[in-house]
């Protein structure tokens, strides 16, 4: 219930005008306080504005981003696990689509960095997640396996567990498989942080691979103009925080 509300609330375009309306109807009703309220109203509009801006997004979303360094293809570091687990994103089940098309961001620097991981040093691949979507025909990890496949992995090396549809129970899935194993963990950089605890919990050991950054190491002030992606940067920050919230204070 909590996950569900945090997933529908966490984006700014949704969760903004929705305290203008509430505290606009709540100025309204014979209370006092009501001139405060009228003027509180317009906090949430000024908030979504403030996250349609470049350098506010990125500054929302650098501090997750920025808790685990990049480790390198050629990095040792990685090199000395006992396999590979890549974290389930999405993916569009629609043949009319070509290859690369059905794979959203997340999915496709996810899987194509594992199956780089993989050239340098073939580890064995981990990889969960049941149906997510209504429409879609298989697993979320069976059409991982396929892009790991398409990109060279051998399908012997990738063993898939067709449950969880969400982190925690994606990790779940996985965890009775990994037990004393040194784990690469590839995740986007803003998510890690709520990945990596969750495979703590399970007293797994885990190196963390961040890809998918939305923010650059170095960043300069700049405002610009409101924009969707800075948007959706925000709302991608947001999505983590409150999962981190949940993980650390409501479970």
């Amino acid at each position: 219930m909590l996950q569900s509300l945090a997933n529908s609330l966490s984006s700014p375009l949704v969760h903004g005008p929705l305290l203008f309306a509430i505290l606009q109807l709540l100025s309204r009703l014979p209370i006092r306080g009501t001139r405060i309220l009228k003027w509180l109203s317009y906090i949430p509009l000024l908030w979504l504005g403030f996250c349609s801006l470049i350098y506010p997004s990125v500054m929302l979303i650098k501090p997750l981003e920025d808790q685990y360094p990049t480790i390198t293809l050629s990095s040792p570091l990685w090199q000395k696990a006992d396999g590979i687990v890549v974290l389930a994103c999405n993916h569009f089940d629609d043949d009319a689509l070509p290859f690369v098309s059905k794979w959203p961001q997340c999915s496709l620097q996810r899987n194509l960095h594992a199956a780089l991981m993989y050239q340098k040093k073939q580890l064995p691949i981990f990889l969960a997640a049941g149906i997510i979507n209504q429409l879609d025909t298989k697993s979320q990890a069976q059409y991982n396996k396929e892009f790991l496949i398409t990109l060279g992995v051998k399908a012997n090396d990738i063993h898939i567990f067709p449950e969880g549809h969400d982190t925690e129970s994606e990790v779940n899935a996985l965890a009775p498989h990994l037990k004393n194993k040194y784990i690469a963990l590839v995740s986007s950089a803003s998510h890690l942080p709520r990945a990596a605890e969750y495979f703590r919990l399970h007293q797994i050991s885990v190196l963390p691979i961040p890809v998918e950054h939305l923010s650059r190491k170095n960043v300069s002030f700049v405002l610009g103009l409101p924009n969707g992606l800075s948007l959706y940067r925000s709302e991608r920050a947001i999505h983590e925080y409150l999962g981190l919230i949940y993980q650390r204070y409501l479970k």
